[in-house]
């Protein structure tokens, strides 16, 4: 663990990884390799990530690279099909001024500092604040902008060879300061939103109307000759200055073949076709004074949207009328799903920050990463926001990664790289900064943990390809070398982000089949879910490792990118320990995949055996230890298995594992979930996760246990199956097949490990996967996650929001005071915001009315009165397994002897009972235990030393406590279930 830090300050990089060479470039084809299709990808060196220090927290964090200069402040950034990058927005050296006449063109193969040309742009076109969209030739079509000699209406064209930049001949109809531009599914472009250059809006917006300000009002479509005006689609309502909806909306191609957009408070669709119409609705309130960010409403050009899936946008943060007017940021964030007839937009879990301009980006494996933005509109100083977050759409839950080295806000941009980085940039003119610098952010998917120590992961590899020019409907073939299979194959638009939108980047999962290391990959069948140009393809193995993306065109008449090249491999050591900027101010891993105590996917690492639905005898089966399922063939193998459900192999989701064999898990091939033979052929190899999902049958009558589902992660639709209540598995070699898909009762093991007894309903499972629990008198309750120690904060039963860091041992007193024991012994105190050290040394621990207690590795016993950030500790006399604390006054530990003690402040203990494995304590006067061998519990009411015990429920056993109160109890099961009594 990197332990936590005080906020603003950088947590020392301990145990940096410093990798040679041959453990960086391991995994990669070596040049002389047969390709074995006509389309060689050539393998190319990130010049960067060599010297970027790995910290301990780079699986679960990420790592930024350090602030590295640019030559301008980038304002808008985007990836050619050349693989190069644009970026425009600010003359060299000059980095707040507003001028979008200088175009810088990198080529990352070269490193920041170098691979650099400018190139002038047209007289009488200024580009700043303008839209941009991919042309079919690869060109980049730059429309709108701002004022330059009183011409606001022209565009310029950056070639597609991204040497030279000329206008177009065509001008627009309106002014497009402010505007969307976007790709059709027919190729044209559609240019929408906007407004008369720095002049009307939200604060006069009939004025700005009269005025003729609202130019941006009726979109424009652009067929490669000249722009069309569709006045019927001219709205108010989607494009006017009425809570700024000309702001740049957010808007996509839909699988409808329609536009969809937000626009401030309002949503829309806009059908394109003839004279163009629209149909608005409404998304949430509009930006106003909020109490919290979860009470400001996620509206506004400051939020950031992107489309992670087809059809599929997750939407979040802002509240500002722009960026010079408006409130406190929101945290809330929204999933808009468009595949159906109307939007249905689902609120999923808020950011740990509320952020106005930040950027959102979706990365190849589906989650998005969010970077930079502001507490409030655009504010410096203690507003800014520094730490990332990364939201997974398998759990609907943010996980916290390493922070910026500078405040990016308004005037920021991030895209997805081909490495699989994000280059993140710009920020200012105007702002609290004018950015003329980048940084790289390595996501968590590149990293591994190999004998404690960080390490890269090893990544699948796009070898060579049938053709670069995918048809919609057709397919190409893809040879692939990976050390861990494939999960995905994945189609990403290149990114062109400007003003907190990436306007051309989607994400399109791709079904594919794979014989051997080559893999068939089928297009979509329509340009609407992935409209025609420029994709990165990318390949994500069964750990959630993507590979290096490789750009090819897609659809009629999209020309080939001019390379084929895919940058991502590593070739020189790791940086010296102790530099770069990795971590971030929270310090701990961020809260996990989903897959912990949030409950929501399933009890990982409990010992569960998985019964019918509808014959509650039959059960999964084992031989030997091996997690197969039983067949009518080899019927004798009647062993009933207990598992145990643990981690996602590939991502999210759970796995189960044998538990008598740790590495043996339920495998699947072809995405058909098929079980190993009994005959000794080996020949399914692909280790399956699986996701929990509401019952097939509905109610399936558990005696007991829950009743569940359970899907492959990576292939919907697939489930476990079974045949006459035995579980059995479809065999491919002539055997039988069974077609009913299957719930199951998650019931205790068949062989009765780990059982946790039913207790009459007086018991209530409200989250997995726990190690500790405690409760502060505000109600505040958090767990440990048993796996990755990470603190989970209650919401609801079985939902759970992740805190930052790893801890042994927790103690909450309040939402805004909780004390934990890192995985490095120091003690720290979270304000809500921040964990700040506040000792060392420490195993267990205990807090209430602003007391903490601790027993140290010494089982030495030491006091801090004052619920502080200060580290003022005191010893007092005796030993200590584990503690308690009721009152200032009223404190109580388990001695050596495993007795119960109460003493007070002095010291001054006094026995009050034997045989004590757990304690903890409520503030109006009780105390419960468990015993040491049987687990099973005891309450004492009373603040005194008598040894008056009652036990809590003889059938249940617990191996952690949290006490609310005397009527109450908060418990961790031996199945690692916590309960509420």
């Amino acid at each position: 663990m990197t332990a936590p830090t005080t906020a603003g300050r950088r947590p020392r990089l301990r145990d940096a990884a410093l990798l040679s060479a041959t453990i960086l470039s391991a995994g990669f084809l070596s040049p002389a390799r047969a390709a074995q299709f006509g389309v060689v990808v050539k393998q190319v060196a990130d010049p960067v990530m060599g010297s970027v220090p790995l910290p301990d927290t780079a699986p679960t964090m990420g790592v930024f690279s350090g602030v590295q200069n640019w030559p301008m402040n980038a304002i808008t950034l985007g990836l050619l099909p050349s693989g190069k990058v644009a970026s425009y927005g600010s003359p060299g050296g000059n980095p707040g001024t507003q001028d979008g006449r200088t175009f810088d063109i990198w080529d990352p193969t070269q490193g920041i500092g170098a691979g650099h040309i400018t190139l002038p742009g047209v007289p009488g076109v200024n580009s700043f604040c303008a839209a941009q969209a991919f042309r079919a030739d690869g060109s980049l079509l730059i429309a709108g902008g701002i004022f330059d000699n009183g011409n606001d209406k022209g565009s310029v064209l950056l070639n597609n060879t991204a040497t030279g930049v000329g206008g177009i001949g065509a001008k627009l109809a309106n002014d497009r300061y402010y505007s969307t531009m976007l790709t059709l599914p027919n190729g044209q472009q559609l240019i929408m939103g906007g407004s008369y250059p720095y002049q009307g809006g939200w604060n006069d917006p009939q004025g700005s109307v009269d005025k003729g300000l609202m130019t941006g009002m009726t979109p424009e479509i652009y067929d490669g000759n000249q722009w069309r005006s569709l006045f019927g689609a001219k709205s108010r309502d989607a494009f006017g200055p009425d809570n700024e909806r000309f702001w740049y909306p957010r808007a996509w191609v839909a699988p409808n073949g329609k536009v969809f957009g937000i626009s401030s408070e309002k949503m829309w669709f806009l059908d394109p076709s003839n004279n163009g119409s629209v149909n608005v609705m409404t998304f949430k309130e509009a930006q106003r004074n909020a109490s919290s960010a979860t009470d400001a409403p996620n509206v506004g050009p400051a939020s950031t949207a992107v489309m992670f899936e087809a059809g599929k946008i997750l939407q979040v943060g802002g509240n500002a009328y722009s960026n010079g007017d408006g409130f406190l940021s929101s945290s809330r964030a929204s999933v808009i799903d468009i595949n159906g007839a109307a939007p249905a937009v689902t609120d999923t879990a808020p950011m740990n920050f509320g952020r106005g301009w930040a950027n959102a980006t979706v990365l190849p494996t589906g989650q998005v990463a969010v970077t930079g933005g502001s507490k409030w509109n655009d504010r410096g100083d203690g507003d800014i926001v520094l730490q990332s977050e990364i939201w997974d759409p398998k759990t609907g839950r943010w996980s916290l990664a390493a922070s910026l080295g500078v405040y990016r806000g308004y005037h920021s941009s991030a895209i997805l790289m081909q490495n699989g980085a994000l280059l993140i940039a710009g920020g200012g003119a105007p702002g609290p900064v004018n950015n003329q610098n980048v940084e790289v952010f390595y996501p968590p998917y590149l990293f591994t943990t190999v004998n404690g120590k960080t390490a890269l992961a090893p990544r699948p590899q796009i070898v060579s390809l049938s053709t670069v020019q995918m048809q919609h409907g057709q397919s190409m073939q893809v040879e692939l070398t990976s050390q861990n299979g494939l999960s995905q194959v994945v189609l990403v638009g290149l990114s062109a982000t400007t003003h907190s939108f990436n306007s051309t980047q989607r994400r399109y999962p791709a079904a594919f089949t794979q014989a051997g290391n080559a893999v068939t990959v089928q297009a979509p069948a329509s340009a609407n879910v992935a409209p025609p140009g420029y994709y990165q393809l990318v390949a994500i193995d069964q750990k959630g490792v993507p590979s290096p993306g490789v750009i090819i065109a897609l659809g009629a008449g999209v020309a080939a990118p001019s390379q084929v090249a895919a940058p991502g491999v590593v070739t020189s050591a790791g940086g010296q320990a102790g530099g770069g900027t990795g971590g971030g101010t929270a310090g701990g891993t961020g809260g996990g995949t989903g897959t912990g105590t949030a409950g929501g996917t399933g009890g990982v690492g409990s010992a569960v055996s998985l019964q019918s639905s509808n014959y509650t005898t039959s059960y999964l089966t084992n031989v030997n230890g091996t997690a197969r399922l039983v067949t009518p063939a080899n019927a004798g193998d009647k062993q009933q298995a207990t598992f145990r459900m643990v981690a996602g192999l590939a991502g999210s989701g759970v796995s189960f594992q044998a538990s008598t064999n740790a590495s043996q898990y339920l495998r699947h091939q072809n995405f058909q979930l098929w079980q190993q033979p009994n005959d000794g052929r080996d020949l399914f190899k692909q280790d399956s996760t699986f996701t929990p999902r509401a019952p097939l049958a509905g109610n399936c009558g558990c005696n007991t246990g829950t009743c569940t589902s359970y899907e492959a992660v990576n292939w919907p639709g697939y489930y476990l199956r079974h045949a006459n209540f035995t579980f059995s598995i479809a065999k491919p070699d002539g055997g039988p097949t069974y077609n009913q898909d299957a719930s199951f009762c998650v019931a205790p093991p068949a062989d009765g490990s780990g059982t946790q007894p039913a207790a009459n309903g007086q018991w209530t499972p409200i989250g997995t996967a726990a190690s500790r629990v405690s409760v502060g008198a505000d109600g505040t309750l958090v767990t440990l996650n048993a796996d990755t120690k990470v603190p989970w904060r209650y919401v609801s039963d079985n939902a759970w929001t992740p805190l930052p860091g790893n801890f042994t041992d927790i103690a909450v007193i309040s939402a805004t005071s909780i004390y934990g024991v890192g995985t490095d012994t120091n003690i720290y105190r979270y304000n809500g915001q921040n964990w700040t050290q506040v000792g060392t040394n420490a195993k267990s621990i205990a807090a209430a009315d602003g007391t903490i207690v601790i027993a140290n590795g010494n089982n030495d016993i030491w006091l801090k009165q004052a619920d502080d950030n200060t580290n003022a500790w005191r010893q007092l006399p005796g030993k200590a397994l584990r503690v308690a604390v009721m009152n200032r006054n009223s404190l109580w530990h388990i001695g050596l002897d495993n007795g119960v003690y109460r003493g007070d402040q002095g010291g001054n203990w006094a026995r009050v009972g034997g045989d004590a494995a757990e304690i903890a304590a409520s503030p109006d006067g009780s105390v419960l235990v468990t015993n040491t061998a049987s687990k099973k519990m005891w309450r004492k009411t009373g603040d005194d030393t008598v040894m008056n015990w009652t036990q809590i429920d003889p059938n249940f056993q617990a191996t952690a406590l949290a006490v609310p109160n005397a009527q109450r109890a908060i418990v961790v099961g031996l199945d690692r279930v916590i309960y509420r009594w």
